[in-house]
């Protein structure tokens, strides 16, 4: 499938979902993604999710959306649609999960009418290398033998979709890829045919935003520039020290590493 020349600059999705797409006018654009990646075309989203615990933790309103939704077979279920920072991330979204379930024993209903929980991260820092697309879920082992047991009502426990779109190699073969592709490119590929893909390009779309939409999105846009260079500048830093302590291991000058490092003195005797 050949890039659209002349696509429109859509606003990238990461912040779209925690803004325009909590608008229920859009729902459809979030249920065309989670079709694709779920494997489910009927699924519907039932309402945006907004607890007190969430709307207490500054970090979780701007990476996290909580949606809940019903699946094809009519069942309720919890969707935690985030994008994730390197810090500390698998714990992060461990404790996504389980505060999803505490808000509803909080509200003292029954065990069994706990929500299955799927999360579905969206990755821009390297966490899988060489694959864009995986998911993680409970499966019981034997440990005698190491087969794998069939055991009835294992869907009770939470899902785990990881999405990196940079490893995507732009090859299309079918409707989660014209997805992953507009999460990598901020613009829909030529002849996307997914479900409610192309309400996307309306949706997300920065001409049509309103004067206030564009602002925030260029706030957002350079806040997450420059996280993004403090990070380059960080891992810049590293390899510096790591190349100083090869110098300060191999009996170097002082002089010579701060000459090789563009360390001070005072960062290299610190190491």
């Amino acid at each position: 499938m050949s890039e659209n020349k002349d696509k429109r600059t859509l606003v990238s999705f990461d912040w779209a979902m925690k803004s325009i797409l909590k608008q229920p006018q859009h729902f459809d654009v979030l249920e065309g993604f989670l079709a694709a990646l779920l494997g489910d075309k009927n699924i519907k989203i039932l309402e945006i999710l907004e607890s007190e615990s969430s709307q207490r933790d500054e970090d979780d309103k701007f990476n996290r959306v909580d949606l809940k939704a019903k699946d094809g077979a009519g069942k309720v279920i919890i969707i935690e649609l985030q994008y994730n920072s390197e810090t500390d991330y698998l714990s992060r979204i461990y404790y996504g999960t389980s505060k999803v379930v505490s808000e509803y024993m909080r509200l003292s209903r029954a065990y069994g009418e706990i929500p299955k929980v799927i999360s579905i991260s969206i990755i821009y820092f390297d966490f899988m290398r060489d694959c864009y697309v995986a998911k993680s879920e409970m499966r019981f082992k034997n440990l005698i033998d190491g087969d794998y047991l069939n055991i009835a009502k294992t869907d009770v426990f939470a899902e785990y979709y990881f999405i990196q779109p940079k490893w995507f190699d732009d090859n299309i073969k079918n409707d989660l890829d014209e997805w992953v592709y507009m999460l990598k490119h901020s613009a829909i590929a030529e002849g996307s045919k997914a479900k409610n893909i192309e309400r996307a390009s309306e949706a997300l779309d920065f001409a049509k935003m309103s004067p206030q939409e564009q602002s925030d999105y260029d706030y957002y846009w350079n806040i997450s520039r420059r996280s993004a260079l403090n990070t380059i500048d960080a891992a810049k830093k590293e390899e510096r020290i790591v190349m100083a302590k090869e110098m300060l291991a191999d009996g170097e000058p002082i002089v010579k590493i701060i000459k090789y490092t563009k360390l001070t003195e005072n960062e290299i005797k610190d190491i």
